[in-house]
């Protein structure tokens, strides 16, 4: 039988795989939206001279790196999934200053889901979304899920974050009740 603390986490990683799983389909969903309806280079203004929608098949990684190299980032992002993934389950929602790291986790593990099936069933990656006014790099919104987390991720690691919020991830603790 089942006790409390095991059904209560069993329970957080369904609702962590259902948040990952809607977040990947937003972010197919987008650019399957944009393959669609606008023809490729083609775009629509919507904040005249500032912001863009644009279709564009990026083979490569942010600014141009890496053009060409779909196998390599395909290897890298599932490297990187790998690593985030084993972070993920090492935390513990019992511990609070973990659960931001946990949210963190999923949205990074997302994006990088996200471009990785582009990459392996398209060759490229949609990238839609143009910041035209500081001609930022096209992207798209598995680059926020990894991006923007990660920008959140080095301000709580030098602000809010000290040595001793992470002893015991790399080691397991007798009767911890995570520790399933």
């Amino acid at each position: 039988m089942m006790n409390d603390s095991k059904y209560g986490r069993l329970l957080r990683m369904f609702m962590a795989l259902a948040v990952f799983i809607l977040l990947v389909a937003v972010d197919q969903f987008t650019k399957r939206l944009i393959m669609l309806n606008i023809p490729l280079t083609g775009d629509i203004s919507v904040i005249d001279g500032v912001f863009k929608i644009v279709f564009v098949k990026n083979t490569g990684a942010a600014w141009g790196i890496f053009k060409d190299s779909t196998l390599a980032l395909s290897v890298f992002s599932c490297l990187v999934l790998a690593a985030v993934v084993f972070f993920f389950f090492r935390l513990r929602w019992s511990i609070k200053k973990h659960r931001p790291l946990m949210i963190i986790c999923i949205l990074i593990s997302a994006g990088a889901v996200g471009n990785l099936i582009d990459r392996l069933y398209l060759h490229y990656v949609v990238d839609f979304l143009y910041f035209e006014l500081i001609n930022f790099p096209v992207f798209n919104i598995a680059d926020c899920y990894i991006t923007l987390p990660m920008i959140v991720l080095a301000f709580m690691f030098l602000f809010y974050y000290k040595e001793e919020d992470f002893d015991g991830i790399w080691r397991s603790k007798k009767g911890d009740p995570d520790n399933g």
